[in-house]
């Protein structure tokens, strides 16, 4: 049976890379939009998901945790990639695109390469190849995608510093017996002290959290989500106790997943 596996598309894009990476001989399907690849899994139309959560230059992808704090899924798995971007198409072109993480990763160098061109936004870096290519205009994509789109490539390592991206795999459930990484979402109470009394059973029971970011709860103004990612796995049994002390003292707690981190 061949498994199936939605990733944020076109083709050619950093997230179809980590699809293969992560699921080689997979039938993979390209999605319009991380909330599509949500959608694919959800309704049972694809095995797994790929989705980029988080860059080292740029931090989390909001579409991702929103999803995540709505979704029944579980993060199955996890890759870290080290991203390079190059800049390709027409010279001298007034528009680059490419995704928003990947501009401003890239933000000093297409200063030095494009001034004063608009830079145009789209839904990854493979759509902005393919934009490009279709307008006569630039784009911030990978060399792959440069090259299947038959892009001159202008110049490359536009990133800002070391660059990688972490992407997850969804699946309608986790791998806890050999995970590295958990990952929750949380609310507290709005009142002084409730940040510190929820971390406090982590720093005690010495689990150490990788990650904490805060998100906007959808219609609830100045409310927020609490994603953590901690090292671990929720089978652990000082995981387990910092997560049932940290539970009593939150609004909610969701556990997204416990999951292997692979690296490539």
């Amino acid at each position: 049976m061949i498994v199936r596996v939605a990733f944020l598309g076109p083709e050619h894009s950093f997230t179809h890379m980590a699809a293969e990476k992560l699921f080689p001989g997979a039938e993979l399907v390209p999605c319009s939009s991380i909330t599509r690849v949500f959608q694919l899994v959800e309704s049972y139309d694809a095995d797994y998901g790929v989705a980029p959560v988080e860059n080292s230059l740029e931090g989390p992808v909001g579409e991702t945790l929103d999803n995540l704090a709505t979704t029944m899924l579980h993060v199955y798995a996890a890759l870290e990639m080290r991203i390079t971007l190059v800049l390709a198409g027409r010279r001298g072109a007034g528009k680059v695109y490419g995704h928003p993480h990947a501009l401003r990763e890239a933000a000093r160098s297409l200063e030095k390469l494009a001034p004063g061109a608009e830079l145009v936004p789209t839904p990854s870096t493979s759509h902005a190849a393919r934009r490009a290519a279709e307008e006569g205009a630039l784009c911030v994509c990978s060399s792959r995608a440069a090259e299947a789109y038959g892009l001159e490539v202008i110049a490359e390592g536009l990133e800002d510093g070391p660059n990688y991206t972490r992407f997850i795999v969804l699946a309608w459930r986790d791998q806890p017996e050999n995970a590295e990484r958990t990952s929750i979402i949380a609310a507290f109470p709005d009142e002084p002290g409730s940040l510190y009394k929820f971390l406090e059973p982590f720093a005690r029971h010495r689990v150490n959290l990788k990650m904490i970011y805060s998100r906007p709860i959808q219609g609830k103004p100045w409310h927020y989500n609490f994603y953590i990612d901690l090292e671990g796995s929720r089978l652990d049994n000082r995981v387990a106790e910092a997560l049932e002390e940290a539970k009593a003292r939150s609004l909610f707690l969701h556990v997204l997943g416990s999951y292997p981190v692979y690296r490539g």
